[in-house]
């Protein structure tokens, strides 16, 4: 499992709203501003806070509440105190655009963090036009090439994902698999590369099935997908779908295991998947926390501010969306202002070696006012963005707990290990890079 701005230090022209045409659909240009209010900066929190993908919007607000309460512990940005306003986006494209529209309206808006879906393709002419940084937290593979200076992207690309998935599998020796997706624009994007990697080494894949999601029934597809006797099944839908195929899969007798993504983690589809089924059957690979002093930062922020939460731990994608929140914060430091257009040139200046290492805002903050070039490594892993904009990270296969359905975290599979995969050119090359790595 998108979601990781800038009009902060100048006035709002009066009354200036200007409609621009890009690549054949409109955007609006807003004129600059500093904010809402002279004493405060605003970053907009773009995502699905409604529907059946919200918990991707949950995931991405707490992570952003938990920077905010820091760098305002720490004295703001640029002095001044942080706000978070949200905007539901749905994950509709239309609604997407509607929802960033009346977010920038106001003229209050020095950055975005998010969206997380498909929606991405709707709003980035918007945020472009007005030279607004977007921190994207979706894992749209069509982003993997981007050349848009003002989008950076905080969490890694479903192509990663894919990746993922398919080492994992690989490693608990699946040798079959069937691949079952719903038709979401964003599922479709970790397709291709589960196949790619999942063949490359050595496991055969017998079918892909794309189903319509919250149909009644999907018995002739469950039966096509036991007749197979795959191995595993990879699988991302929404959680309505899952409760009818669970059950449908169920009445059949399989017990066939299923890998998901970080949508599969939420507490709504563990519940319609059924939550002891999903701890005997389904592993969900998402992006994860890397051990260390920014992690460490993170989760004392997560229990302070959650602390009913703290058994389940943060919610999927809370990590990104608190980095991206601490960079562009630190970006804007080093900036020593808003303006889009000089940000999207320094953000690396905060992120990327060569610099100290940092991995709270507050020592972050601390170094910039030295005078010092620092490198923030994030609660998400090292944010180096590369020639795209993109990071890399760790994932980690997650199993709900048979009592509670909370998510129990195994063994991650490094940055490293992911990037070998990918760049291996055949099995017995991918075999000899994971044997390096120390894994078999």
């Amino acid at each position: 499992m998108s979601l990781k701005k800038v009009i902060s230090n100048r006035r709002l022209a009066a009354g200036t709203l200007a409609i621009a045409t890009m690549c054949g659909s409109t955007a609006l240009a807003v004129g600059t501003t500093a904010g809402a209010s002279s004493g405060t900066v605003s970053y907009g929190v773009l995502s699905c806070f409604t529907g059946p993908l919200a918990s991707l919007g949950q995931g991405i607000y707490q992570g952003a509440q938990i920077a905010q309460a820091q760098v305002n512990a720490a004295g703001g940005v640029l002095g001044k105190k942080l706000l978070i306003p949200q905007g539901d986006t749905g994950c509709d494209p239309v609604e997407g655009k509607t929802a960033l529209l009346k977010l920038i309206s106001g003229g209050g808006i020095a950055g975005i963090i998010g969206p997380t879906t498909q929606e991405i393709n709707a709003v980035e002419p918007v945020l472009r036009a007005n030279k607004i940084i977007d921190e994207f937290q979706g894992g749209d593979t069509g982003r993997d090439h981007q050349t848009d200076p003002y989008l950076f992207r905080d969490s890694p690309s479903d192509s990663q994902l894919g990746v993922a998935m398919a080492t994992y599998a690989h490693l608990k020796g699946y040798k079959k698999a069937d691949l079952l997706f719903y038709s979401d624009a964003a599922a479709q994007t970790i397709v291709k590369p589960v196949q790619t990697i999942y063949t490359k080494l050595g496991g055969t894949v017998i079918h892909t099935y794309i189903i319509q999601a919250d149909q009644s029934s999907y018995t002739n597809t469950v039966a096509q997908v036991i007749a197979d006797k795959p191995n595993v099944i990879f699988s991302q839908t929404d959680a309505q779908t899952v409760g009818v195929l669970s059950t449908e899969f169920s009445q059949l007798g399989s017990k066939i295991p299923w890998i998901g993504t970080d949508v599969t983690t939420s507490s709504d589809y563990i519940k319609a998947f059924g939550i002891s089924k999903a701890h005997s059957t389904l592993t969900s690979v998402m992006g994860t926390s890397v051990t260390g002093a920014a992690d460490t930062v993170f989760l004392a922020g997560f229990k302070k501010m959650f602390p009913s939460q703290a058994a389940a731990g943060p919610l999927s994608g809370s990590n990104y969306a608190y980095d991206a929140v601490i960079t562009l914060a630190l970006a804007d430091t080093y900036a020593k202002t808003t303006n889009g257009t000089t940000v999207a040139k320094d953000m690396k200046m905060v992120t990327n070696p060569p610099g100290t290492i940092c991995s709270s805002y507050s020592t972050c903050l601390a170094l910039l006012k030295a005078g010092k070039k620092i490198n923030y490594e994030g609660a998400s892993g090292s944010i180096d963005y590369n020639a795209y904009n993109n990071t890399f990270g760790p994932y980690a296969p997650f199993i709900a707990n048979g009592t509670t359905g909370n998510e129990v975290q195994g063994t991650p599979l490094s940055a490293k290990v992911l990037g070998d995969v990918t760049n291996c050119t055949s099995k017995s090359a991918c075999l000899a890079v994971l044997k390096a790595d120390g894994l078999k």
